[in-house]
């Protein structure tokens, strides 16, 4: 499989990795070790499918952001405390990942999930991209949302 990584303005390629069973975080950490500058890559359907999620779990954004923030997510699986976007969802609603509705399914080729793979146990935003970037999407996404709906 061969992964592009464009820049978001030109289209540029900027980073091309090709390796069997490549996920898009294995493609941005191997350009980062390789010293790619990705300031300008275009992440946007990562992003927009981290936030399609978000829109289907708004109670559990709090908890995930905490999550984030205390290094309990595991982009190796679904369950546990310890766990990719859909499961730690799950987690912070107290049922197990099969079970939720509304689309929140465990699918490990969906964008969201296959970025969330870039981040191990224990791994914060201080100490991994992959974690600041979903910490920062997922308090943007709150923030607007808390910005809308806010009593005026």
């Amino acid at each position: 499989m061969t992964i592009e990584i464009r820049n978001r303005w030109s289209g540029a390629v900027i980073f091309t990795h090709a390796v069997e069973g490549a996920t898009m975080a294995d493609a941005v950490k191997a350009a980062r070790e390789s010293g790619a500058n990705l300031s300008d890559a275009n992440l946007s359907p990562i992003r927009n499918d981290i936030i399609a999620i978000l829109c289907s779990a708004p109670r559990e954004v709090p908890a995930l952001i905490e999550a984030l923030k205390a290094g309990r997510v595991d982009g190796s699986t679904y369950a546990g405390e310890c766990s990719r976007l859909v499961g730690t969802i799950a987690t912070a609603r107290g049922v197990k990942v099969d079970s939720l509705e509304g689309g929140l399914k465990p699918d490990s080729l969906r964008p969201a999930e296959r970025f969330f793979m870039g981040i191990s146990k224990g791994d914060t935003p201080e100490t991994n991209q992959f974690s600041a970037l979903a910490l920062q999407w997922s308090q943007e996404w709150l923030d607007t949302m808390r910005a809308a709906f806010a009593p005026t």
